[in-house]
């Protein structure tokens, strides 16, 4: 069997994208990116841990998945002052965030970025939700098109590349589900 240097990088990249996100919150002082920071670095620690793939999917939906994962780190600060808004943004942000430690500790050594075939998980959130991670996602990103209105261009990006990277997940785990 050979070797899966992919997740050195992809620990790598996830690192590299936790430091983008904390200079990001402090940037902005989002909850969402301080919840962001803490996604990436526990997902560079998962990464090192992870079995290596049965099957793989296509190179380029491996730079699809590099770059959904990079597009929160897109997100432009807020744009409005109310309060009852930021709230709102920082609950949804901590609610689309449990779901993602939800997804991330039940998938455990079974993690990735790109779509690969390392086992499928079907227990916890995961009985319920097929792809819990990008539900996650979507509604902590959520929040933050409510504190700034061009961000409902990212935010079509990403609802976009997630839905493309559950399609090209069930593709390469047709197999066995």
């Amino acid at each position: 069997m050979s070797r899966d240097y992919g997740k050195y990088f992809g620990s790598a990249m996830m690192v590299g994208f936790g430091v983008v996100a904390f200079y990001r919150w402090q940037q902005t002082q989002l909850i969402f990116f301080l919840l962001l920071v803490l996604r990436d670095f526990a997902a560079g620690y998962f990464f090192l841990k992870r079995k290596p793939a049965q099957s793989k999917g296509p190179k380029f939906l491996t730079v699809l998945a590099y770059l959904s994962s990079a597009m929160p780190l897109l997100y432009l600060d807020s744009t409005v002052s109310l309060k009852a808004l930021f709230l709102v943004s920082d609950l949804l942000a901590i609610v689309g965030f449990l779901i993602v430690v939800l997804a991330t500790v039940e998938l455990g050594t079974s993690i990735g970025i790109s779509p690969a075939n390392r086992g499928l998980v079907r227990s916890g959130i995961y009985r319920y939700i097929k792809h819990p991670m990008y539900l996650g996602y979507v509604v902590s990103e959520l929040g933050l098109v409510i504190l700034n209105p061009l961000n409902a261009a990212l935010f079509l990006i990403s609802l976009f590349l997630y839905y493309s990277r559950a399609k090209a997940e069930r593709q390469v785990l047709s197999a066995i589900y």
